[in-house]
């Protein structure tokens, strides 16, 4: 069985073969406001009392300390993260440069991250949830850069080691979410050539998709998000993949007795149930009994998830058929 469990998460790996989708590619060639631009430039203000804060010089967008506006752009495919047991992953990528510490907090303040939804006019309704949020912090020498997955509960972000004022990071913040028995969500950063840093400390509603990038000004008194350029944002999603077998179920009902199968499905638990592609499509469904069969012979080969409800339980399981 245990080798059987490692050729099925081998397996899984493999599928997801890391296909990628880029929706967002910003290099901020336009010159002015980024949100009431007399250009469309595909960002909106959604929060903030003055439209036209965020300006870019035709190269990069700067931030300006105790501004408050928030500005977000869509993605060019919203990504729906709503299939049961799979493993999401979005990434967006910056370039970033915090010009000094006039201003700045020094506790932390997010100024970038997803959103789970998007504007298509310059409103003040906000976003619904903004996860994989990159934090700053500034001291007397340089800035440090730290990464929050969700908001909700005792928050805490995690920071990567201090940078000095004036130099450009390239930053890679990585967002995964896991929709298995016991759904996660966890965000991670990279800071250059540092080693990678992860947080999972926000408790809050996961999201169910991702729709926007948002850069947001953080704003009290002389505790803010700072002065700061950003140049070069770039999201990709990636085809989400099953979770491995470990991750899949933690019951410990036997729904199927064989999972290795070349024909017929054998089953040890009444149930009605599913038979799932690595797609995420249903290609067999079935009520079945403790004892009775399911023909699969037309399946072809691969991996599937047998999805079942044994006694109000979610039970869900992965055979190989052969």
């Amino acid at each position: 069985m245990k080798k059987i469990f490692t050729i099925l998460s081998v397996v899984a790996l493999g599928v997801s073969a890391n296909a990628q989708t880029e929706v967002v590619n910003e290099t901020f060639s336009f010159t002015g406001s980024l949100a009431g631009n007399a250009t469309p430039t595909g960002w909106f203000k959604h929060s903030g009392t003055t439209t036209g804060e965020i300006t870019s010089d035709g190269s990069k967008a700067s931030l300006i300390a105790a501004k408050t506006e928030d500005v977000n752009k869509s993605l060019s495919t919203t990504y729906s993260m709503t299939t049961s047991d799979q493993e999401f992953k979005i990434v967006y990528k910056v370039k970033v440069n915090v010009l000094n510490g006039t201003n700045l907090t020094t506790t932390g303040d997010y100024f970038l991250s997803l959103g789970t939804t998007a504007t298509t006019s310059d409103v003040t309704t906000g976003i619904l949830i903004l996860p994989a949020r990159l934090y700053v912090k500034g001291s007397a020498t340089g800035y440090s850069l730290g990464v929050l997955n969700n908001s909700g509960g005792t928050v805490t972000p995690t920071y990567a080691s201090e940078v000095a004022y004036g130099t450009v990071s390239d930053v890679t913040v990585t967002y995964i979410v896991s929709t298995g028995s016991t759904p996660t969500n966890v965000a991670k950063l990279v800071v250059g050539s540092q080693a990678e840093v992860s947080n999972s400390t926000g408790t809050g509603n996961m999201p169910n998709q991702i729709a926007s990038i948002v850069i947001r000004q953080g704003s009290s008194g002389a505790n803010t998000t700072g002065n700061i350029t950003l140049d070069d944002i770039i999201v990709e999603t990636y085809a989400s993949k099953v979770l491995a077998v470990g991750d899949v179920s933690k019951s410990k009902i036997n729904l199927v007795k064989n999972t290795v199968v070349k024909d017929v499905l054998t089953f040890g638990a009444k149930a009605n149930v599913q038979v799932v592609n690595l797609n995420g499509q249903v290609v067999k469904s079935a009520s079945v009994e403790n004892g009775s069969s399911l023909n699969v012979s037309s399946l072809a080969k691969g991996v599937y998830l047998i999805k079942g409800d044994v006694n109000g339980e979610t039970v869900v399981q992965k055979i190989i058929k052969q």
